[in-house]
């Protein structure tokens, strides 16, 4: 199947989800099997439309340091705090003023994935920025999506990001 395929069925299919619900598995799930425990920066990202909401590892772990990213020309990462104000992004996402985090001084990175290859390759809005932003990082990358998104058969690139580990619903 077609990227652009894989992208319109996962949308598509996104829609018929609990996302609040499915927010609450994965939350859980990353929280039982201890995977931040040892990591102290962390990157996520607020969640648009009807993405798998993780914010609310920011609460479970006061004691870590977490980025959200901003979108201009490219994605970057800005420190934020519980109670700082957020502002609308370029794509309605809801960021951060701030700073520019270095790339590799954050330690892993959850990101949101529209579907996720057999081959553990994330696929995005199809804008490409995570691509870019995590070429040759080397650190951990969690990509988070709809089960049913997951481990789907579309063609891929090189330049599509691979993820270490995976969360779905």
């Amino acid at each position: 199947m077609l990227k652009v395929e894989a992208r319109k069925l996962a949308l598509f299919n996104r829609r018929t989800k609990n996302s609040k619900e499915s927010s609450e598995i994965v939350l859980d799930k990353i929280i039982n099997c201890g995977i931040l425990n040892e990591y102290e920066n962390i990157g996520i990202y607020y969640p648009i439309g009807s993405e798998i909401n993780i914010i609310k590892l920011i609460n479970k772990y006061p004691n870590k340091s977490f980025d959200l990213p901003i979108t201009n020309d490219e994605i970057s990462f800005i420190k934020y705090n519980i109670g700082d104000t957020l502002y609308k992004g370029l794509f309605n996402t809801m960021e951060p003023k701030g700073d520019v985090v270095d790339r590799d001084l954050i330690d892993c990175y959850i990101i949101p994935c529209v579907a996720i290859s057999k081959e553990n390759k994330r696929l995005g809005y199809g804008k490409g920025y995570y691509d870019r932003y995590l070429s040759g990082y080397t650190g951990l990358k969690i990509g988070i999506c709809y089960n049913d998104s997951y481990m789907l058969d579309f063609d891929t690139d090189s330049f599509d990001i691979k993820l270490d580990i995976v969360f779905t619903d």
